[in-house]
């Protein structure tokens, strides 16, 4: 529960707010942190809320406990088999992260959310570079062309795109 609190506590910290949406919760635990997928993110935002660690209010998530007294140590990231979930049978979690994929919709929420563009927009700009493209461009690489055209960061994504297509099995 020790373990729990101090990643829960993380993107508060983080954003140095006193809540936070879903959206920004999970997105912080993912894509600031680095330290889930987002997949992971959101089932540690439903076991936070389940022990209690969070609640929810009207769609924000508020801790439950005073996130200035938990002491984060320096360089703290959450072990490989953290809340020991498991997404196959007989797979835990840490043997299934190393091989994850990063999705086109994934990406598309990435990069809504770094550059605040609607999806709608994003979609429509993906679709017309694609067809200039020729179609012989992995979509997923040409949501990273399209998001480097509205100023958006995609270093923290970038390497996971780049594995995805090139079809890289574990990182380094």
């Amino acid at each position: 529960m020790e373990e729990l609190k101090h990643v829960v506590s993380a993107p508060f910290k983080k954003n140095l707010a006193a809540s936070l949406t879903e959206k920004d919760f999970e997105f912080s635990l993912a894509f600031d942190l680095k330290w889930f997928s987002p997949k992971i993110a959101s089932e540690v935002k439903a076991r936070a809320l389940e022990s209690g660690l969070l609640s929810m209010k009207e769609g924000v998530i508020v801790p439950c406990f005073d996130v200035e007294s938990v002491r984060l140590p320096h360089a703290f990231k959450p072990p490989e088999n953290f809340l020991e979930l498991k997404e196959k049978p007989g797979k835990p979690v840490s043997a299934v992260r190393n091989r994850e994929e990063i999705s086109f919709e994934q990406i598309l929420d990435f990069i809504s959310a770094d550059a605040g563009i609607n999806k709608q927009r994003l979609v429509s700009e993906i679709n017309s570079m694609q067809e200039r493209l020729s179609y012989l461009v992995d979509i997923r690489v040409v949501a990273l062309i399209v998001a480097k055209k509205f100023g958006c960061n995609i270093e923290r994504i970038h390497e996971k795109v780049s594995r995805t297509v090139l079809g890289f099995s574990d990182y380094a």
